[in-house]
């Protein structure tokens, strides 16, 4: 008997410790997908001699590391501010890491990092340089590349920037681009207002595609040169933008290659934009809000601690139907409003005077 529940008892620790580590193995992994300042997949590798230091290569994955977080939260221009920064600052700005891979093999070294850098730290960091930061996430967009040559629009299996687009890479993808089926509804639309694009409804293809956000790119090739016109719409944001590239011949495919690739790297460049933060400027607004009972409070703060460029709030005045927060945070009204609305909440603006409400 004494032993038979010797038996039960282990097995029911081995079942406890089994659930321990596999949720913290998928927390870890939700996290550093989620986290903007977890950098994960840092591979190193080199060879093993008589001057082998695995220090060295520690460190090398953290250079790394460094250099592929600022390309995600800083915009092409600001790169350039901080490449000089010394590794032992790098160093103080990274609160952890894991080697989740390491093996000596055949005399070659290999390892996989993850790097888990201070989110306070970065801030105040940039913040001190007076940069800018996007804290961003990943998002879905259908992307309609309608490619014009001397005005005659190409079929999809004719357009290089529809054939290509996913194929070609840029460092730190942000957004998932949703590739359109070829409607000839949608194409005749196009086609008819092709001189006037301000008047064609873009939601009018988007919709099909279970996603709001989109980018409408008609390009056109005449006399040497590409123009391309993007309509665009993040998360309810709405922007047009023009772009210019020489071309030679509408053939030349390594002239093609760097301008798509060039093309992406604008519009990250955009979604960035919308999402910048001066973590040295922040911020203050005195809010309304009407409630109706104390939980309607509750969940409000709920919604404050969940935004994530929201520095500080308080609660400044309270009656039996109003309340009064004073809120801290980065960036700008238009970001705060938006980040709201997804949790059903509508921020109004009357001449200063702030109020927000439940979208009902």
């Amino acid at each position: 008997m004494f032993k038979y529940f010797i038996f039960k008892f282990r097995r029911c620790v081995f079942i406890v410790l089994t659930t321990i580590i596999f949720l913290v193995i998928l927390l870890s992994k939700s996290y550093s997908k989620e986290n903007v300042f977890v950098i994960d997949n840092i591979k190193v590798k080199g060879e093993i001699d008589i001057n082998f230091s695995r220090e060295k290569y520690i460190d090398k994955a953290f250079l790394k590391s460094f250099e592929i977080l600022m390309s995600r939260i800083l915009l092409s221009k600001d790169s350039n501010k901080i490449s000089n920064i010394s590794l032992n600052k790098i160093k103080n700005l990274i609160k952890s890491f894991q080697i989740y891979e390491e093996t000596y093999r055949k005399n070659e070294y290999k390892a996989n990092f993850r790097i888990y850098y201070n989110e306070a730290k970065i801030k105040k960091f940039l913040g001190q340089k007076n940069i800018s930061f996007s804290q961003q996430k990943n998002i879905s967009a259908v992307f309609f590349p309608m490619l014009f040559i001397n005005d005659e629009m190409q079929d999809f299996y004719e357009n290089f920037f529809y054939k290509k687009w996913i194929d070609i890479e840029i460092t730190n993808e942000l957004i998932n681009f949703i590739l359109p089926l070829e409607d000839l509804d949608d194409i005749s639309k196009i086609k008819e207002t092709k001189n006037r694009i301000e008047d064609l409804n873009i939601n009018d293809f988007v919709n099909k595609y279970d996603t709001k956000n989109f980018i409408f790119a008609l390009i056109n090739f005449q006399n040497k040169q590409l123009d391309i016109h993007l309509k665009i719409n993040f998360e309810k944001s709405k922007t047009s933008k023009n772009f210019s590239y020489e071309l030679d011949d509408i053939n030349n495919e390594t002239r093609l290659y760097f301008i798509l690739k060039n093309l992406k790297t604008q519009i990250t460049e955009i979604w960035k934009k919308e999402n910048l933060i001066n973590p040295s400027v922040p911020l203050s607004i005195r809010i309304k809000f009407s409630y109706t009972k104390l939980q309607d409070l509750d969940q409000l703060k709920n919604i404050f601690y969940n935004i994530d460029f929201v520095n500080n709030f308080s609660l400044e005045e309270l009656d039996i139907n109003n309340s009064f927060f004073k809120i801290d945070y980065y960036g700008n009204p238009k970001r705060l409003k938006t980040e709201l609305l997804k949790f059903d909440y509508r921020l109004k603006n009357d001449q200063g005077y702030w109020e927000i409400y439940l979208d009902e």
